[in-house]
């Protein structure tokens, strides 16, 4: 919500809307700043839960996001949040190799270089990154404790050591056959298992997109309502399938600047007009035990 330059009046708003309309008990936020713990008030008093973690613009090294994580959990247990997240994808969005702060856009467009050929060489490094994560979140935060893990880090976390499991799955043209099971693997630890994010974006390619957020850049797309609420349709459907406890959707909306406006992830347009896919997700909400 931090992307578009919204008056705290705006924003409760849109949170009366996500509770009444979408019919969700729960928002997640990341950030660093203010209005990070601005709209934590906000939210708690409109009766929904909060699930929060640290992100910041760029890739800090491991030595700063440890430190944030510190203060971001004192104010966690200051604001009574409902549940601290460690982070999400944090061996994409942290640096665990030099004390320097790289580019998240270069990480992202070369994973192999920067996330998966690092794990592979030294798992034990990034294993002992969140250990010591989960330790700083137990000694400043009373409450609930999770960690938005990537798919391709899901493996490498110690899940016993959480209160919660939770794994950002996306459902699209890459992952199609090993969807299910992926959702069946979060189940197996006896612990509520929710996806910490699944989206698309309002594209006719909106499957073969997936969490791809630069794909736009490189094909040729037209805005597709439809698509994008066809593709969540098929998603919620195995989600339920799979009996998970919970699902966040990413985003509520996206701004031009930032994102890609109307075409990107969000299920409401910039002018406050829900898209198709809202009411897909809306239903599911309401009708879900």
């Amino acid at each position: 919500m931090g992307w578009f330059e919204k008056s705290l009046n705006r924003i409760r708003s849109d949170l009366i809307r996500m509770r009444d309309e979408l019919y969700a008990n729960a928002i997640r936020l990341e950030g660093t700043g203010n209005l990070l713990w601005k709209i934590t008030e906000l939210a708690l008093e409109e009766n929904l839960q909060v699930w929060a973690h640290p992100k910041l613009e760029d890739v800090p090294p491991k030595s700063k996001y440890t430190t944030i994580l510190k203060e971001f959990s004192k104010k966690a247990e200051d604001y009574g949040i409902n549940v601290l997240m460690l982070g999400n994808e944090l061996s994409l969005e942290v640096n665990l190799q030099t004390n320097q702060t790289q580019s998240y856009t270069e990480r992202c467009l070369n994973m192999e270089k920067y996330v998966h050929k690092l794990l592979k060489e030294n798992p034990e490094k990034f294993q002992k990154f969140i250990t010591e994560l989960i330790e700083i979140a137990r000694k400043h935060f009373s409450g609930k404790i999770t960690y938005a893990s990537a798919s391709w880090e899901f493996h490498l976390i110690n899940w016993e050591k959480l209160d919660i499991v939770a794994c950002n799955l996306f459902l699209y043209t890459k992952t199609q056959q090993t969807y299910l099971n992926q959702l069946l693997k979060m189940k197996q630890y006896g612990k509520p298992a929710i996806l910490s994010e699944i989206a698309y974006q309002t594209i006719d390619k909106a499957f073969q997109a997936g969490p791809i957020w630069w794909y736009q850049n490189k094909h040729k797309t037209t805005y597709s309502e439809e698509a994008q609420a066809k593709c969540f349709q098929n998603n919620l459907k195995l989600i339920k399938k799979a009996n998970l406890n919970g699902c966040f959707i990413h985003q509520w909306d996206e701004n031009q600047t930032a994102g890609k406006g109307d075409h990107g992830f969000g299920i409401i347009k910039m002018n406050g007009t829900p898209k198709k896919a809202f009411h897909i997700i809306k239903n599911f909400y309401k009708n879900w035990e």
